[in-house]
């Protein structure tokens, strides 16, 4: 329970940190780049036993995990365009909702439940997300010519909800002990160079701002990954459980944050979303057992 706490705690500071990237001026795109460097560097700093990298070569996990880190930059880079054209609430709920697809591929195809508490529990995450975080786009049909465009969230719901399914796949099968800080650095470090091959060029990217950005976003980034791993490693609950409470943690803790420290809006819609939410998690995490 307590990796699932602390995952849940460092995604939500990175939804806070990108939040200020605004206020600080950094460029989102190029701050993100530096972050995957900062987390690589964090994962070596943190390993117990650095003589574990000579293990890399022989070990049939590496590329997969680089493949991870191109998906992540890919997710990211999708996510940013889709705002940018469809809003941040289409955007927003495509991207939280993407939890619905570990869930299915743990269910298919490693022999997790699906009880009835269990479907409620999703269906409450399901609209608890939509309440939460929906708002009217201040964009019309008008000055949105790109609002057809719904392949974009749809990519995605689908492609944030296959990274997660890999990266659970790459936990139950290709991380040998031991291995957990060897597991997230080959994932940040697969970003990193996705990320230099596709800005490398652009000297904004080196700009003092955007690599400040990308130091303090990285080792927060670096922690809910790792720890995120740590919990499909020990938690109690399977990933059909644990991925919608971690998801659901992070809008829900996402969202108490704004209201303290951005001052946004308390209204009926998010007053339901909470207590979907709350009952999502009891039903979910501690009824279904």
């Amino acid at each position: 329970m307590l990796y699932l706490l602390l995952s849940i705690l460092f995604s939500t500071s990175l939804v806070i940190i990108l939040r200020l990237f605004e206020r600080w001026k950094i460029d989102t795109r190029y701050g993100i780049v530096f972050n995957y460097l900062v987390c690589v560097i964090t994962g070596l700093t943190a390993m117990e036993d650095i003589a574990q990298l000579q293990q890399i070569a022989t070990w049939n996990g590496w590329a997969a995990c680089l493949l991870l880190g191109v998906g992540f930059i890919l997710i990211f880079n999708l996510i940013g365009k889709s705002t940018q054209l469809l809003g941040v609430a289409t955007t927003s709920i495509a991207f939280k909702l993407s939890f619905i697809i570990p869930v299915i591929v743990a269910v298919l195809f490693y022999g997790d439940r699906l009880t009835f508490l269990k479907i409620a529990g999703i269906a409450a995450a399901i609209a608890a997300v939509y309440f939460i975080t929906y708002q009217k786009e201040a964009t019309t049909e008008k000055n949105n010519p790109h609002k057809g465009l719904a392949w974009l969230p749809v990519l995605i719901f689908v492609g944030s909800g296959i990274t997660d399914s890999c990266f659970n796949y790459i936990q139950r099968h290709l991380t040998p002990p031991g291995f957990d800080h060897i597991v997230t650095v080959m994932v940040f470090l697969g970003a990193f160079l996705s990320g230099m091959v596709m800005y490398g060029r652009n000297k904004e990217l080196y700009s003092l701002r955007n690599i400040a950005g990308g130091i303090v976003l990285g080792v927060p980034n670096y922690g809910s990954l790792y720890f995120l791993l740590k919990a499909l490693q020990e938690s109690p609950f399977p990933p059909s459980t644990l991925f919608p409470v971690n998801n659901l943690g992070i809008v829900c803790v996402a969202a108490f944050v704004g209201l303290l420290f951005f001052r946004e809006s308390v209204n009926r819609r998010k007053i339901i979303g909470f207590v979907l939410a709350v009952s999502s998690i009891v039903l979910i995490g501690f009824l279904d057992r």
